[in-house]
């Protein structure tokens, strides 16, 4: 049971405090921005509250992962009951022709007060994991993708897409990261004479593009006899000048006979014979592996932590030296296991969660850093959620293993090669036994129960709210139903429409559409009804339970019925919630008033005219000019979030003056709010009206 520490005293900076208001008023009061008013401060990124300590890449999930620590009781704005702040992380890699920006995500941070755990040990830090999916690029198995990877962890402040820019609170953080080889036909090609192509008139890229790929299958595991001459003759890693032990590259054979059951004479001399005729010594070999325990020199887990929007765990690990992976990326290689075990109530009773896997492979110019890897394990913590006045730390560990699966059963035990992390997280509150997750990318209890938008508190699984500003949302398009899986039930989602003339409430309708899903150890399959709109619970990396292609712009319910058979009559509960929909897109509409469309002025006149940007959920609209942008300041208004009045909608007006001749389009742009395909936000619409500047 968790022991609360004594109060202490908060003493929380100004800078940190105030922080908003700081920025709001000098948004260069801490000196990180390259041009701007002057700096009030000398300031360097601070990580007294939260610091970056891990990146890693999981190759077949193409997932960047972060780790950040949560360091103190307070700072974090207000219990898991209150609103609390988010840390950003944004994400930047280098290929070697510079830094690339590939997105940017976010987690929720609180107040959560020091204790101790049943084990008397600290909770803090917690560790939070943010994870951004890759679309890498890839080579052929012949030559390693090792590309660096930045990331900016800022509290509050969402990073800029500028690698050197350094955050008032967060840290920076460099590693370099494996990129899986494609696998593809043409890889087979890579060495051929390339005369060949001309001599059979055929264009190697354009092949690549209208033959449907065909993978190559994978390799065997390379007999032990080849391990050993590529690790012991010339040409293999003697020539790079590292030592991979005879007890190392043999491992699966000593461990074979030491775990086998009913070893005789026979076996063991014959592997006798073979050692020693491979110039091996088997004996030493044995002796050395029973005095190998928990041996980092080639492997290493470095952190542990919990997604709280993906509710994933993960594992970041190093890949330390050149060789000792049983072979180089178009072999087979080896694994690294990592087995994870939860405490979720703080019982001091470990609870095994499951063991995945990540390929690793012998790479000769591995970086001086090492190679960073993520291991990901998808948890359900459904059981576990509790309201936000009850929720508290959860004890979780990993356990890395090279080569062979961890223990399922015992978290204590120490593998030959590979560590273990125990760590803190904080599990997302909620109410428990909930059969819904999200619905159009959004926490179901963040929806309002009556009008079917979002709540000022909404956000999607990287942690970015819809509306910026807190303004409910719609949905649109597809929208997605995620929910945990029950194993051995079934499920139904259907939806009925509000008739907006009558108000009444229309037959339900079952959603149908076969789903592509990914299970959590990385295979694809399709789950499709089998019968009475009944799916049969499946687990998906996801989470994903339905998906329903929407139209119009009425008021609609979402409703998941449980049930031990496909049939009404085996119904054992269902969850009913609201969504609003936004199917139409936004009017815009411009005209030049001063003189008319399409005409000729000259520099410096000003133009005026009106603008329509309109919708009942309204997100913002913008205003400018095309090919160039006009001067600083203009047109005014340059944009804004409050629709315009109706045709022939407000002014705007453009001073020329500094423009340089040439033909234009004065264009205005408008987006909605509305939640689309449950992962981005906004219809866009625009309108242009086009107009001649003449030199004066």
């Amino acid at each position: 049971m968790a022991r609360e520490k004594p109060t202490e005293a908060i003493r929380i900076e100004k800078e940190r405090s105030q922080f908003r208001q700081l920025i709001a008023r000098n948004p260069n009061h801490f000196g990180n921005l390259e041009s701007g008013p002057k700096a009030a401060l000398k300031w360097q990124p601070n990580t007294k509250y939260e610091q970056l300590t891990c990146l890693g890449y999981n190759p077949d999930l193409d997932q960047l992962e972060a780790v950040i620590e949560v360091k103190l009781p307070f700072g974090y704005g207000g219990s898991l009951c209150q609103k609390g702040t988010f840390e950003y992380v944004r994400f930047f890699i280098d290929y070697g022709g510079g830094w690339q920006d590939v997105g940017v995500v976010a987690t929720h941070v609180h107040d959560i007060p020091n204790a101790n755990d049943c084990a008397g040990k600290p909770n803090k830090p917690l560790t939070y994991a943010v994870s951004l999916k890759l679309d890498p690029h890839r080579k052929c198995c012949d030559t390693a993708v090792m590309p660096r990877v930045r990331a900016i962890l800022s509290w509050e402040w969402v990073p800029p897409p500028l690698p050197t820019w350094l955050p008032p609170w967060g840290s920076v953080l460099d590693e370099h990261i494996q990129i899986k080889p494609t696998n593809k036909w043409w890889c087979l090609f890579e060495h051929v004479d390339v005369t060949i192509w001309d001599r059979l008139k055929l264009d190697p890229e354009i092949l690549k593009q209208i033959v449907k790929p065909i993978p190559i299958p994978e390799p065997d595991p390379p007999p032990f006899a080849e391990l050993a001459k590529l690790y012991t003759m010339p040409g293999g890693a003697r020539e790079l000048k590292t030592s991979v032990e005879p007890h190392r590259f043999g491992f699966s054979e000593l461990h074979q006979v030491l775990t086998a059951q009913g070893v005789g004479p026979e076996l063991i001399s014959g592997k006798l014979e073979q050692w020693k005729n491979l110039g091996l010594d088997w004996a030493a070999a044995v002796d050395a592996l029973d005095k190998t325990q928990g041996n980092v020199s080639y492997e290493e887990l470095d952190c542990l932590a919990l997604d709280t929007h993906r509710e994933w765990l993960v594992a970041a690990f190093t890949i330390k030296r050149p060789s000792g992976y049983s072979g180089d990326l178009c072999s087979k290689g080896s694994l690294e296991y990592v087995a994870f075990w939860a405490d979720w109530e703080d019982t001091c009773e470990w609870e095994y969660l499951g063991t995945v896997a990540v390929n690793v492979h012998d790479i000769a110019n591995i970086p001086a850093g090492g190679l960073h890897y993520a291991a990901l394990l998808k948890v359900d913590l459904n059981p576990h959620r509790r309201p936000c006045a009850k929720a508290k730390p959860s004890r979780v560990r990993a356990v890395l293993s090279w080569a062979t699966p961890p223990s399922t059963t015992d978290p204590d035990a120490v593998p030959y090669w590979g560590n273990c992390r125990d760590t803190h997280v904080q599990i997302r509150p909620g109410q428990p036994g909930i059969n819904l997750y999200r619905i159009g990318g959004i926490v179901v209890t963040d929806i309002d129960g009556s009008s079917g938008l979002t709540l000022p508190s909404a956000t999607f699984e990287n942690g970015f709210a819809p509306d910026a500003l807190g303004r409910p949302c719609p949905f649109a398009g597809r929208v997605v139903v995620t929910g945990p899986a029950y194993s051995g039930m079934y499920y139904r989602v259907q939806v009925r429409r509000q008739n907006p003339l009558t108000l009444a409430w229309e037959s339900w309708a079952n959603v149908t559409t076969t789903l592509n899903l990914v299970s959590p150890s990385l295979v694809p399959f399709s789950n499709a009804e089998v019968m009475n709109g009944f799916f049969l619970y499946a687990p998906d990396i996801d989470n994903r339970l339905a998906w329903w292609d929407t139209a119009g712009d009425e008021l609609w319910e979402v409703r998941l019925q449980r049930a031990t058979a496909p049939n009404d009559a085996s119904i054992v509960d269902e969850e009913t919630h609201r969504v609003q929909l936004d199917n139409t897109w936004p009017e815009a509409d411009i005209n030049i008033d001063s003189g008319g469309n399409c005409k000729d002025f000259t520099q410096g006149v000003t133009l005026t005219g009106h603008f329509v940007a309109r919708d009942k959920y309204l997100g913002s609209y913008s205003l400018g000019t095309l090919p160039f942008a006009a001067p600083a300041g203009q047109p005014v208004p340059s944009g804004g979030t409050s629709q315009t009045a109706v045709a022939p909608g407000d002014p705007w007006s453009l001073n020329t003056t500094g423009m340089q001749p040439c033909g234009y389009v004065m264009i205005v742009n408008v987006w909605d709010r509305a939640i689309v395909n449950s992962a981005s936000v906004g219809h866009p619409s625009s309108k242009a009206v086009g107009f001649c500047l003449r030199e004066k």
